[in-house]
């Protein structure tokens, strides 16, 4: 025979399950708008079932005795959640790369009338004034300015890079403390998680956060054990960062990380690195690279060439230096001979390095310096400068567009510096194509990973009112059995 509290506890059951159900739905209801909370749900079976016996028959079925709480879980997609770190990954490396392609941008600033290439013209511009006006004292100022705007402009761009490098390197340090820090918060909530020995919703939505926020930093790759715990390698290599309540090995600035902002600092590095080193080799170039030019027919150089009267001469000289010192400047020597032309910069050529260039220090005290002239005669036993003669002022000017070694290379200092540029702005149209790709695709994968596991108001308040109607239910079937009691204890005892 059935008890004759059955109903009772049949009835307190279904109360006590539609009162957890209420409670869940609150508990969704208040973290509608927290980060990284992850929607819950009441699981319920049927409670096990009860043999029956009558008269006549043994065990003829069973009656049920109503329902149970088997768990409380969170609504999670373990799938999306891969595709959200792998992709979160990704977009943290273009974004980081695109960031430090725009601020090269900006540093070589081109085209624009105050980089480096307009400081280019300017200075090629000014030699062919002089050409013009080979005895032009104003003429040769313009040349030292501009001349000394180049280096300017160069050790600027040059400067601003170092210190995008040196802003890179800080920014990298920080993101890999960062990066640690997650991974020992994750190893002690694995731990806690343990311990508890239940389903941790909240501390399982904090650590899937932290991961999260791990993710975009590096690449990972992310396994769940048996009891709970995460294990989490590095997607590149396999290196174990996480395992279970124990760290792993810790990140640095080695560690091939393969994905995430951390890796996209580091390929910003490289590629900061590598525009710095082309515009180093390119100003070397210009001042030191070897150059062949056309010394027209009769010219009488400073270092003792005589070019034959009938026919030019090809000369290979060591940039624009090296050009300049074949010619006569404006100024005599003690003896009343007159003097080569000065280098135009010192520097390093063996070392070179755009922040040691500079205008040669003779050539800014006296301008006078600056050569223009091919020819000379001897007159009285000495050597003097025929003026009128722009020979080498013109010479100097059609650099622009003769073929210099630049790096193995071999272009114009314009094209070398148009390639350069050319391909920033390549590589800077790629990497936004890129982040808005991702983007994109993260945001899609989030909206489907939150129309899983995210809060919604309205299905939430029509639980609500569903748990409400089957709490008052399983209340009315308490009430019904107490009725029923009442009439059987204490109205059949009367009779």
């Amino acid at each position: 025979m059935v008890s004759t509290f059955h109903s009772l506890e049949l009835g307190k059951r279904g109360i006590l399950a539609s009162q957890t159900a209420v409670t869940t739905t609150g508990h969704n209801i208040a973290n509608a708008n927290t980060k990284g909370y992850s929607r819950q749900q009441v699981n319920l079976t049927t409670a096990p079932s009860l043999n029956v016996w009558t008269s006549g028959e043994v065990n003829p079925g069973q009656l049920g005795s109503g329902v149970s709480v088997e768990s409380i879980t969170r609504v999670r997609d373990r799938f999306l959640d891969k595709q959200y770190r792998d992709q979160s990954a990704t977009l943290g490396e273009w974004s980081v790369r695109q960031d430090t392609l725009a601020k090269l941008e900006t540093i070589i600033n081109e085209p624009s009338e105050t980089g480096l290439q307009s400081a280019m013209d300017q200075f090629w511009g000014a030699w062919q004034d002089l050409a013009n006006e080979p005895d032009s004292l104003s003429a040769r100022a313009v040349i030292k300015e501009s001349a000394q705007a180049f280096v300017d402009t160069a050790q600027s761009i040059d400067k601003s890079m170092t210190q995008l490098k040196s802003d890179l390197g800080k920014e990298l340090t920080a993101k890999i403390n960062q990066a640690n820090g997650y991974l020992k918060q994750i190893a002690e909530l694995n731990n806690s998680i343990q311990r508890t020995g239940v389903q941790s919703n909240d501390l399982l939505d904090q650590r899937d956060m932290y991961v999260e926020e791990l993710s975009k930093l590096v690449s990972i790759d992310v396994e769940e054990q048996p009891n709970g715990m995460y294990n989490i390698k590095l997607s590149s290599d396999g290196t174990s960062l996480v395992e279970g309540a124990n760290m792993g090995t810790p990140l640095d600035s080695e560690s091939n990380v393969g994905g995430g902002s951390i890796f996209g600092t580091m390929e910003s590095m490289k590629t900061v690195d590598s525009y710095q080193g082309k515009l180093n080799e390119m100003v070397k170039g210009f001042v030191f690279g070897e150059v062949t030019v056309n010394v027209p027919a009769g010219s009488h150089l400073a270092d003792g060439t005589m070019v034959p009267e009938n026919q030019d001469m090809q000369v290979t000289v060591k940039g624009i230096n090296g050009l300049h010192q074949l010619g006569w400047s404006m100024q005599e020597d003690g003896s009343g001979n007159a003097q080569p032309g000065a280098a135009l910069f010192t520097g390093d050529e063996a070392n070179f390095s755009i922040a040691t260039l500079a205008v040669n220090p003779e050539i800014k005290e006296d301008i006078r310096l600056i050569a223009s002239s091919l020819r000379s005669e001897t007159v009285g036993g000495q050597q003097k400068v025929i003026n009128g003669n722009g020979d080498l002022a013109k010479l100097i000017g059609n650099l622009r567009d003769q073929k210099v070694a630049i790096n193995d290379d071999s272009s114009s200092v314009g094209q070398f510096f148009q390639s350069l540029v050319s391909e920033l702005g390549a590589q800077s149209q790629t990497a936004s194509r890129n982040v808005a790709n991702h983007e994109a695709t993260l945001i899609a994968t989030d909206n489907r990973r939150q129309s899983v596991t995210g809060v919604s108001l309205d299905e939430e308040m029509a639980n609500l009112i569903k748990f409400q109607h089957a709490y008052n239910a399983a209340a009315r079937i308490v009430t019904t059995t107490d009725e029923l009691l009442d009439t059987i204890i204490n109205r059949m005892a009367a009779h």
